[in-house]
């Protein structure tokens, strides 16, 4: 789990309002491979995306004038605490805040909370949710003064994605919280290694998914045949072990074929859409080692594993020439943090 800890400080006061406030953020995530068999027991592998962040800002009470959420659909305001706001919509950004005050004792509080999650795609299987969840939880910790340790934060995130999506793993509260990739199984997580070389390559295509629908179709598939369902988790579980050999080894293309497969998984489970596979034949056809639906799927994202230089522009190009809205280009560097600063955010149009 990520170490971070919000420390012990004092409220800052802007000089315009008077108002003290505390400000928080976090970032999207990837999952590489395990998404909804990770749900079922198996393990997934999943990389924080730190370029693609969320912002919040917290304010006791109700502020004359507070700035507004960027003009991008994500943007959110809410207010959390005190009963007498309980008519306002239950996010689950507003489920972890309303926890955080509770088990601080200040219940009674009312707190006004602007997130800007411009950078991340709603619906998108990139952490959206859960991101604004753990950014509006710093802020408000900041703004009270609080200390709160990884564990804390992480069980705050997960009570606002139990709402968000129903049943949660919590591999995206663990992973928008995390400082590098991750192993996780169980409702626990582990750093995994990386000595690969490589990038991978995030395509949008433009259909936000559908995660508590797609959760519920997945489970009803494996309830219909115990038989299937042991075969397909016991699969899950030997492509995320294979998966994450290769990464520590640096095998790039056995890693690409680990990703078709479990691609080929997802479509059995019946979370895969025409949409996504078509980007998926683009990324391969466009010299993609392999490519996958990275998320809840149908709708949201492809993730594509390419080589480094000219192969990842190329497959970035392809993707949006196949119908992708937007792509981000991000490298994965062995002995080093594998999401630097900065991703490179492509747009197109859909064709």
């Amino acid at each position: 789990m990520n170490s971070h800890r919000v420390r012990e400080r004092g409220t800052r006061t802007t000089a315009r309002t008077g108002i003290a406030r505390g400000t928080g953020r976090a970032h999207s995530k990837a999952i590489l491979l395990g998404e909804h068999t990770v749900v079922h027991g198996t393990p997934a592998i999943a990389f924080p995306v730190p370029a693609l962040s969320v912002s919040a800002i917290a304010w006791r009470g109700r502020p004359v004038t507070i700035p507004q959420p960027t003009d991008s659909p994500a943007g959110l305001r809410f207010t959390a605490g005190n009963p007498l706001t309980a008519d306002t919509e239950m996010s689950g950004p507003r489920v972890a805040v309303d926890e955080a005050l509770r088990r601080w004792g200040l219940a009674e509080e009312v707190v006004e909370i602007v997130l800007d999650c411009g950078d991340i795609p709603p619906a998108r299987g990139l952490g959206s949710s859960a991101a604004c969840a753990g950014a509006a939880v710093r802020a408000v910790a900041e703004l009270y003064g609080r200390s709160i340790d990884a564990e804390t934060l992480y069980e705050l995130v997960q009570c606002g994605e139990q709402v968000a999506h129903g049943r949660a793993s919590g591999v995206d509260a663990s992973a928008v919280l995390a400082c590098g990739p991750i192993w996780f199984q169980q409702g626990a997580a582990r750093p995994t290694r990386v000595g690969l070389d490589a990038v991978l390559v995030l395509a949008d295509t433009g259909m936000p998914g559908a995660t508590q629908h797609a959760v519920a179709a997945v489970r009803r598939t494996l309830d219909r045949n115990p038989v299937d369902a042991g075969r397909i988790l016991d699969r899950a579980t030997e492509l995320v072990e294979s998966a994450a050999d290769d990464l520590e080894a640096g095998r790039v293309q056995p890693l690409g074929a680990t990703l078709l497969d479990f691609q080929d998984l997802l479509t059995e489970l019946g979370v895969s859409t025409p949409e996504i596979d078509t980007l998926v034949s683009a990324a391969v056809g466009a010299g993609a080692h392999g490519a996958k639906l990275t998320g809840a799927g149908l709708g949201g994202c492809v993730l594509a594993l390419t080589d480094i230089g000219g192969a990842a522009a190329e497959v970035s190009a392809a993707l949006r020439r196949a119908g992708a809205v937007q792509t981000w280009i991000v490298p994965v560097t062995s002995g080093q943090h594998p999401f630097p600063s900065r991703t490179r955010p492509e747009r197109g149009t859909r064709q």
